[in-house]
């Protein structure tokens, strides 16, 4: 009702000017978003249950069997040894500002190749962990307290209490290739 008032006054008020309204248009009832069909914003084709199924299947295989491809190929990095000597002993090691030394126990890695084995890593049992700046000079033997291991918590490693069942250290050959050496002790 308020519209067609509204329509009427502007008639009379714009009547022979350039900027009358349309009264075409103004005759039409008013059609509101909600009268009309809704515009189609999704796309028209769609993948039918068994092409998802394929897709889906693809998306999941496809990085397994490249995974697969690689690993055979390149092979594991522990089939590429790392020529260090592991063994575990009790060593007296000197303190600082004292006379004598203590008894500890140690792990000690000899460096076997004729070349330097820089980015050294040793971890204990899998779980605790040192890592060496400067690298492993060639023929060079490393003592190192098991006390001074920690794990990724910062909880050290007390030696005594648990068994020292693997040590496993990982450090860069020449190649550029991760060596792996890995000693299991029973």
């Amino acid at each position: 009702m308020l519209e067609s008032i509204l329509s009427v006054a502007l008639m009379m008020v714009f009547a022979g000017s350039q900027y009358a309204p349309n009264t075409a248009l103004m005759s039409q009832p008013p059609t509101h978003a909600v009268d009309q069909p809704p515009r189609s914003i999704a796309p028209v084709r769609q993948l039918s249950s068994r092409a998802f199924t394929v897709a889906l299947l693809a998306v999941c295989i496809a990085p397994l069997a490249g995974l697969s491809l690689y690993a055979t190929l390149y092979g594991r990095a522990a089939e590429k040894k790392l020529p260090v000597e592991i063994m575990l002993d009790r060593q007296v090691l000197k303190t600082p500002g004292a006379e004598g030394g203590v008894l500890v126990d140690v792990v000690v890695i000899k460096n076997l190749a004729d070349f330097d084995i820089p980015n050294l890593t040793i971890d204990l049992n899998g779980q605790y962990f040192l890592y060496r700046d400067s690298a492993l000079q060639q023929g060079e033997t490393l003592v190192l307290p098991q006390s001074i291991f920690m794990t990724k918590a910062n909880q050290r490693f007390a030696p005594g209490r648990y068994p020292i069942t693997a040590v496993t250290v990982t450090g860069k050959l020449p190649s550029n290739a991760r060596g792996v050496t890995e000693t299991n002790f029973e």
